[in-house]
């Protein structure tokens, strides 16, 4: 929602400390509860609330647990300064070329899930590559995992899903949602994780905190 007018805060909320190092707004009941996902200060709509849990395996597939994108680009209307908008597509490439692509308007419903040099693969693990299942099965297993986190804890080893791998999911979602905002395409260094040449995209990643709050 946009043009919010301003209402009384409710006595038994703590707006201030709801609010946290967020700039300042005046109280409107959408901006907190559940509809609070709606705006740029404090989350990013849909892609910031649940990008990070459709992105993660798709990550972990393509061997990117430990990198980012180097090119960003999104399709979308020109966003509003506070309330996020919707869009209808999102590319972002790799340095060895891998694309991810987030289609938000459901165009390319025969799309694949994944493509590669040798094929594609579809909803319901169809496939146009010959023998997929047999080849599958000549594939070495895939690395142990610790997926209990009461082990990890006990044997100090490291959980599948670990904080390196969360920051990549994490910066995924961000990338998206910071070339939403800006409606711009974005170059990207996965080493400095910053923009490059890009002051007002780097404002976004380091934003500044609100009095008191700070780290």
């Amino acid at each position: 929602m946009t043009n919010l007018k301003p209402e009384p805060v409710p006595p038994e909320l703590d707006y201030d400390f709801w609010l946290g190092p967020a700039p300042y707004k005046p109280y409107h009941p959408h901006r907190v509860h559940g509809t609070f996902r709606g705006y740029w200060d404090y989350d990013g709509g849909g892609l910031g609330d649940m990008g990070m849990h459709y992105l993660d395996p798709v990550q972990y597939l393509l061997d990117k647990d430990g990198t980012s994108p180097v090119e960003i680009s999104a399709d979308c209307p020109q966003q509003h300064p506070d309330a996020c908008g919707a869009w209808r597509r999102i590319e972002m490439k790799y340095a060895d070329g891998c694309v991810i692509v987030l289609d938000g308007e459901n165009r390319d419903k025969n799309a694949p899930f994944l493509e590669g040099p040798d094929g594609k693969l579809f909803r319901g693990f169809e496939s146009d590559i010959p023998n997929l299942r047999a080849n599958l099965a000549t594939l070495p297993d895939a690395e142990p995992q610790v997926t209990d986190f009461a082990e990890a804890v006990r044997t100090r080893r490291r959980f599948a899903l670990n904080e390196q791998n969360a920051h990549r999911s994490c910066t995924l979602v961000n990338l998206g949602k910071i070339a939403v905002q800006l409606g711009r395409p974005l170059r990207f260094d996965p080493e400095k994780e910053r923009f490059a040449d890009d002051e007002e995209a780097n404002r976004l990643i380091d934003q500044p905190m609100r009095a008191p709050w700070h780290i």
